[in-house]
């Protein structure tokens, strides 16, 4: 008689529900860190996109004026500083005489005259720099010479925006421009400007070529043209 030895089993075990729970805090901590990993790569190909744009943004706008400034004919009138309150603007640079920039359509090709304003923007504390055609009025009134024709904003988000003028007689700049007191133009203009959500100043000077007359006596020849900057000195 042969005895059949019986193999021995152990006994089935299954997870604890302390092993239930760490797996699934580990599991948890997995899909957190990667969520976490997209989350931030997106926040920064948005931030890259959003800095590409500003950049793009900033150079189209100073090369517009450094295009127009050195292809600009005699006769050009710069006015800087002036009171517009009555276009519910300060800061305002009016501009007579010559093509005008930044056109979008040809009927604006035929303005007398373009203002650049900086005026409230639609967020707290924002500036935005707007360009306004203008035409002239038939017949002047005290308060205004112009009609205006059509308005685009150039740049928004501001802190701040300025020009300044440099005198070539006077060998200075100035914050404010006037050609009934200073008859002969500006030799550059320099311009400044800052966004809110940008802590870097940008700027950008430009050589105004609508007055040849005397450089060459002066011997100051002609200088750099389109002087930009950005985060640096002027």
């Amino acid at each position: 008689m042969f005895i059949h030895p019986t193999a021995y089993r152990h006994p089935a075990r299954g997870f604890t529900l302390l092993e239930v729970i760490a797996a699934l805090a580990l599991i948890s901590l997995i899909i957190g860190g990667g969520y976490g990993v997209a989350d931030g790569s997106l926040k920064l190909g948005s931030s890259m996109n959003r800095a590409r744009i500003s950049e793009m943004r900033v150079s189209n706008f100073i090369h517009q004026w450094r295009d127009w400034l050195e292809n600009v004919p005699p006769g050009l009138r710069f006015f800087s500083g002036l009171d517009k309150v009555k276009r519910g603007a300060a800061g305002t640079l009016l501009v007579e005489g010559g093509s005008v920039p930044f056109t979008w359509n040809p009927s604006l090709r035929l303005a007398d005259a373009v203002e650049f304003a900086t005026i409230r923007g639609e967020e707290p504390k924002s500036l935005t720099l707007v360009i306004r055609h203008l035409k002239r009025l038939e017949k002047p009134t005290a308060m205004d010479a112009y009609e205006q024709i059509a308005e685009l904003p150039l740049l928004t988000g501001l802190k701040e925006f300025k020009t300044q003028f440099y005198s070539a007689e006077d060998k200075r700049w100035f914050s404010s421009w006037n050609p009934d007191k200073r008859p002969a133009p500006p030799l550059f203009m320099r311009m400044q400007f800052t966004f809110l959500k940008d802590a870097r100043e940008h700027g950008a000077t430009f050589w105004i070529a609508n007055d040849l007359v005397g450089r060459d006596q002066e011997g100051m020849g002609r200088p750099a043209m389109g002087q930009e900057r950005s985060s640096g000195n002027l």
